[in-house]
């Protein structure tokens, strides 16, 4: 899912560069190298490759599946705004969509009941407004799931 870009401050790219720096271009929960921005498809097989180009296994895994090699900034509690440095990690894209998949889960399920798709399934469950109770026509429930890093 893309990133809506108005949640996010101004300086987001700046604070996203900064802290995949930090990590040497690694993910913090997998350890995969991940491509540098400008970094061509052989100056990386270059980087993180033996010898033998052809028969490794991360360069065959890097030339059928590229995206996979994308490091991210996450927010590990899921607010945008909140970017102090333990609230982030540096996390491959695989990485990333585990730990944002039970946060998925539950804004689908979210939107499904603002729109009167679920109302009638739950009729005694009392439901918090969501965004830190910015916007009241949305509902948060409690979320468990993703990862420390």
């Amino acid at each position: 899912m893309p990133m809506q870009r108005d949640l996010y401050p101004p300086n987001w790219e700046a604070i996203s560069l900064a802290k995949r720096n930090s990590t040497d271009w690694k993910c913090e929960h997998c350890g995969k190298e991940c491509c540098r921005p400008g970094e061509s498809p052989l100056e990386f097989m270059e980087r993180i490759a033996t010898n033998r180009l052809s028969e490794c296994p991360v360069v065959r895994e890097y030339i059928e599946h590229p995206r996979r090699f994308t490091l991210t900034v996450a927010h590990l509690d899921q607010d945008p705004q909140n970017n102090d440095a333990s609230n982030l990690a540096a996390l491959c894209a695989p990485c990333h969509l585990i730990h944002d998949h039970p946060y998925r889960l539950a804004n689908s399920h979210r939107k499904r009941e603002r729109q009167g798709q679920l109302s009638l399934l739950h009729p005694n469950v009392h439901l918090e407004p969501a965004g830190h109770g910015k916007d009241r026509r949305a509902i948060q429930h409690p979320i468990t799931g993703g990862f420390e890093v």
